[in-house]
């Protein structure tokens, strides 16, 4: 008997797809935002409009347009501002949607192509070798190695976390976000730091444990303090593999956490970070505090101690309460 599933697992499947309205003009219009000039190109056309988000990302209108989208690819992008991102994340930005009901909204408008977005997966030769079976040359993290970096073999296990035993090197796996598939992996050890494949596309996913979502989740850069969260007992620890923080990265926060606690880096590099993540992401919706570092000079969570750290995460504050 061929099986039959329902509407909605076709839906998520469609949404994932990355729909585009075959009436752009008119899904904009759908969204309130006016069509000010039509630019034809050799394959598609341009649409001009004032900006959506730039009140909210930089709290002044946008009074000379600067926002596009494009017919065939439903791209759109602020110059000015840096707004940017697939057509379906404009409808779930601008009426609060998640990914399915914005596929539903969108298909109002007839949906006749999906746009391509950036490979998910690695692309380098070598990536094609990396599977699960790549990972038997590890071993699980010694116990002692574990006590020094204050994680627990627990930890390590729930998350994947293996260990290079010739090197001494920590194994932090880099998968899928969607389907948990190995791409590679961050191998990390004292003066050392590598990723494997090279040219790996870590910033499409997160580490951590992507199958959970709740209530509030917590943003760090390393990790390995991703897995000390989770040994002292904070769920829904995500890291971002350093500073830097991409688009594709917060949508998939977004997706997961009601409420996001950010605690990059307590250094120049991670505060302007923080500072930039909450300025563009708290407009859309993503309710965001800040890990406070204000009783401590660590720089990171694997720095403090563990009544430091559960302080740190206990006293998660709004920004205008923000102590450093």
């Amino acid at each position: 008997m061929k099986p039959t599933f329902p509407t909605d697992f076709w839906d998520s499947l469609a949404a994932f797809s990355n729909p585009v309205p075959n009436d752009v003009p008119g899904a904009l219009r759908g969204l309130g935002v006016e069509v000010l000039r039509e630019l034809s190109r050799t394959d598609s056309a341009e649409y001009l409009a004032r900006c959506p988000a730039h009140l909210s990302l930089t709290g002044k209108a946008d009074r000379h347009p600067s926002f596009s989208v494009n017919g065939a690819t439903g791209l759109f992008n602020c110059f000015s501002c840096g707004y940017a991102g697939p057509f379906i994340a404009l409808v779930e930005d601008t009426l609060g949607y998640d990914r399915v009901q914005a596929w539903r909204w969108i298909a109002r408008y007839g949906v006749y192509r999906t746009a391509e977005e950036p490979a998910a997966a690695p692309v380098a030769e070598e990536a094609v070798r990396v599977n699960e079976a790549s990972l038997a040359l590890f071993t699980p993290p010694p116990l002692e190695a574990c006590r020094r970096r204050g994680v627990s073999q627990e930890a390590c296990a729930e998350l994947g976390v293996l260990w290079e035993p010739r090197a001494g090197h920590w194994i932090l796996p880099i998968r899928d976000p969607e389907t948990g598939a190995l791409w590679g992996w961050q191998e990390k050890g004292r003066r050392y730091f590598r990723n494997y494949p090279t040219g790996i596309h870590k910033s499409l996913t997160l580490f951590g444990d992507l199958s959970w979502s709740g209530g509030t989740g917590l943003l760090l850069e390393s990790p390995l303090d991703a897995v000390r969260a989770l040994t002292l007992g904070i769920e829904g620890a995500f890291a971002s593999f350093g500073a830097y923080v991409s688009e594709a990265q917060m949508r998939l926060l977004k997706a997961r956490c009601r409420c996001l606690v950010l605690g990059l880096d307590n250094d120049s590099a991670g505060r302007t970070a923080r500072d930039k993540i909450h300025s563009r992401w708290r407009p859309r919706g993503l309710p965001m505090k800040f890990l406070d570092y204000g009783h401590t000079t660590a720089k990171d969570l694997g720095e403090m101690s563990d009544a430091d750290a559960l302080t740190a995460w206990a006293g998660a504050h709004h920004p205008w309460r923000r102590r450093r």
